[in-house]
């Protein structure tokens, strides 16, 4: 494309940027072989471009292999969004372009049809019903996809971990391990929807353990499963007296779900084992810990006093949301609610 093509793009560049872009056949067999290093630098870039498209608008809607090299060799993500700006005037005005031919050659049928109805005397046929101007709006589920997607990248990059400790394969059985997985997926989902989600960090996650093959055959191969899994230790990953353990047995209750903290959560379905394994584990490791005050909310006379991890995930959504406890404990089944008159 020219520099005359684009004479209405004020102050860009285009023959240097253009330039700057290697051929597509060459560019894609550089992405192919990026390091291990590299490769995930790129995933970490076409998150924030999905993230600035949903936040600004100004990127295209497609890139190139040539043109994902482009912003991977920008120095600065002001640099990147000054690509991206740049790319999106182009394609703005190569968009009018085609815009404003089809409007011709539609205009050109549209007479040509008026003529020829003058010579046959037909009458056009009425418009349809739900037209493009109906006021009628069709929420499609890609489009809510879409929304939650954005929130869970927006999420990882910006948002407050929430850790699930993954390292308790020696305690379960293996149908253990498979209701682990079922509620991790519903997990995800909790969190996918919520308006203001955390980012997810599974951690010490075994990959020759019994857990992994069934996450990797249920969650991991999703096309937007969007959380971190690593076999790294939190305490690899966060400094010690930010992290706290929320366990059933610890002594102190959490009074709310404070940004300062970063929580984990045990990977642990404990019905057949029983033993305060979580909080043993956070006091070796010297860490602060804490319950959540069910004794304060909840009637336990009929069930077992535990919490699927779902359970979990929806309480300290909605009580960071509202700092309410009462709100967050309308996740758990009303059975075991507290009655007002006790």
């Amino acid at each position: 494309m020219s520099q005359s093509t684009l004479s209405n793009v004020p102050q860009l560049d285009i023959i240097k940027r253009e330039n700057d872009e290697k051929s597509e056949e060459d560019a894609s067999e550089i992405l192919r072989n990026l390091s291990t290093e590299d490769a995930k630098k790129l995933k970490i870039i076409k998150l924030e471009f999905e993230v600035l498209g949903h936040m600004n608008g100004m990127v295209p809607q497609t890139m190139t292999d040539a043109q994902w090299l482009v912003a991977f060799e920008k120095a600065s993500r002001h640099q990147r969004l000054q690509y991206y700006k740049f790319l999106k005037k182009k394609e703005n005005y190569v968009k009018k372009e085609k815009e404003k031919r089809q409007q011709r050659l539609h205009q050109q049928r549209q007479q040509q049809q008026q003529e020829e109805d003058k010579k046959n005397d037909v009458i056009p046929e009425s418009p349809q019903l739900f037209s493009k101007n109906s006021i009628f709006m069709f929420l499609r589920d890609t489009t809510v996809d879409k929304a939650g997607n954005y929130r869970l990248a927006n999420a990882m990059m910006y948002g407050t971990p929430l850790i699930f400790d993954m390292d308790y394969e020696q305690f379960m059985r293996d149908q253990d391990c498979s209701n682990l997985v079922d509620q991790l997926l519903m997990v995800h989902g909790k969190n996918r929807d919520s308006m203001d989600p955390f980012h997810l960090i599974f951690t010490s996650l075994n990959p020759k353990g019994k857990v992994f093959p069934m996450m990797e055959k249920r969650l991991l191969q999703g096309q937007h499963f969007l959380a971190t899994v690593t076999d790294r230790s939190y305490l690899d990953l966060f400094p010690s007296e930010k992290l706290v353990y929320l366990s059933p047995h610890a002594p102190n209750a959490l009074k709310e779900v404070s940004s300062d903290d970063i929580y984990i959560v045990g990977g642990f379905i404990d019905k057949a084992y029983g033993k305060p394994v979580s909080f043993a584990r956070a006091k070796a490791q010297g860490i602060r810990s804490a319950k959540l005050p069910l004794d304060h909310f909840l009637l336990w006379g009929c069930g077992s006093k535990n919490l699927t991890l779902d359970q979990m995930m929806g309480i300290l959504l909605e009580q960071r949301r509202s700092k309410d406890w009462n709100k967050a404990f309308k996740e758990v089944p009303i059975r075991k609610m507290k009655r007002e008159d006790k």
